[in-house]
């Protein structure tokens, strides 16, 4: 266990360096040092593709999903005969829709370095991130699936049945973008990122960004030193949930850092090292966390916490129809809503709601960051957060999402949990 940990860390520190070694190369960091010859040419990556089958059942109805992707992006070459390689994943999100109305979105991996089943580059329980769309037509709002909970809930509408990858060529991936078309479309998924890049891109500003950003809280139970100090620090009203006063306050309850061992809130759970427990990061690259630890597995391998969905300023279900609007209504009006878990005592363990960013509507003017923005009334409004309707003791201004560390008694923590099905280089 240890010599895996370690071997981890090293890839994780590889990895720093390498990065480290492409930004020096890149042509920005070059032009800055006054060298506009050292890129050589700029093409397009091609040849790299693989084939995601996943089995699934929506209401009964199997739904299996047969996805050709390809790995593109931007090649580099540079003069001294080096390259790099800024690979994304087309179809970035690949969905259908359901005979109810509702739109069924996979979230393909980045596996574009060879990696499939067979090989034991792809962990045979492979889970891939998939979403729920309460709307085909929009795609503004969904429900994810994030881990076995998920699927195992009662308010689930899926079932999983498994998912593998091979390897594909072009003239698979071209069959597939024949006789295949994916219900998300450019305009929708563009969207997110303003009007100013559909201009740039050659599409028209569409009025409703498909919800590509995905926030939900990881509960973890405290034991030992953490919830000693948790309730210590209680306050003297004694609230269900609430805010540490400042930062070190809550790295005293609940240290979240390399080796440090974490409980997640299922019944029987052992600690684990906070760096096994997934990250937010790793979602698009290794897919959904499972219940377990494999030891046997020769690549890295995460924990599911207990995820939460977060509703945030949209603040109760149903989700609004107008989604453009109602952002717009928010940032003028409120209210300003941090954190809005949907915690419902527990049963809806394994969910996350993925939504629009409130800050990122187009209204005439660009909303890129509403805290840059001192005249958008929103800045000036208190924050607030809610579990289940109960708000949260306390008060943060932790930005446009809720904060990093909500207590619930002296005995749970709620940690954010975000992440994005969106691609800085791929497209659908």
């Amino acid at each position: 266990m240890k010599a895996k940990v370690a071997f981890f860390f090293l890839l994780v520190v590889a990895a720093f360096l390498g990065a480290v070694v492409a930004a020096q190369r890149s042509p920005v960091f070059q032009a800055l040092r006054g060298n506009w010859d050292f890129v050589k040419s700029v093409q397009r990556e091609t040849g790299t593709y693989y084939r995601l089958r996943v089995k699934l059942t929506y209401k009964g109805e199997p739904q299996d999903f047969d996805i050709v992707v390809t790995c593109g992006g931007r090649q580099i070459n540079y003069a001294d005969g080096g390259r790099t390689s800024e690979l994304g994943v087309t179809p970035s999100v690949f969905g259908r829709r359901m005979s109810d109305g509702k739109g069924l979105v996979v979230h393909p991996p980045q596996a574009c370095r060879g990696e499939t089943t067979e090989n034991g580059g792809v962990a045979p329980d492979f889970l891939p991130a998939v979403i729920v769309f309460d709307d085909a037509e929009t795609l503004a709002f969904g429900t994810a699936y994030m881990s076995d909970d998920a699927y195992d809930s009662p308010l689930s509408d899926l079932s999983f049945g498994g998912a593998t990858i091979e390897r594909a060529d072009r003239a698979a991936f071209e069959q597939f973008r024949r006789e295949q078309p994916n219900l998300v479309k450019r305009t929708s998924y563009w969207t997110r990122i303003g009007a100013s890049a559909l201009r740039d891109r050659g599409l028209s500003a569409a009025r409703i960004p498909m919800g590509v950003v995905c926030f939900s809280y990881a509960r973890y139970r405290l034991f030992g030193q953490g919830k000693e100090r948790a309730h210590e620090l209680w306050p003297a009203e004694r609230p269900r949930f609430w805010l540490p006063a400042t930062q070190q306050d809550s790295e005293a309850i609940h240290p979240f850092t390399y080796g440090r061992p974490v409980l997640t809130d299922h019944d029987g759970a052992t600690p684990y090292p906070a760096n096994q427990v997934m990250q937010h990061e790793f979602v698009s690259t290794l897919g959904m966390p499972r219940r377990a630890l494999d030891q046997r597995e020769k690549h890295p391998r995460f924990l599911a916490p207990s995820y939460y969905p977060d509703i945030g300023g949209w603040i109760a279900l149903p989700w609004p129809r107008d989604a453009a609007t109602r952002g717009e209504s928010l940032l003028q009006n409120g209210p300003h809503i941090g954190a809005s878990i949907d915690f419902r005592s527990g049963a809806t363990r394994g969910f996350g709601y993925c939504r629009p960013v409130v800050s990122e509507f187009p209204t005439g003017m660009e909303y890129s960051d509403p805290y840059k923005n001192p005249s958008i009334p929103y800045v000036r409004l208190p924050q607030v957060n809610f579990i289940d309707g109960v708000e949260v003791s306390g008060r943060s201004n932790w930005g446009m999402n809720g904060p990093s560390l909500i207590v619930e008694r002296d005995e749970f923590v709620f940690r954010p949990f975000i992440f994005g099905v969106a691609s800085l280089w791929g497209d659908v």
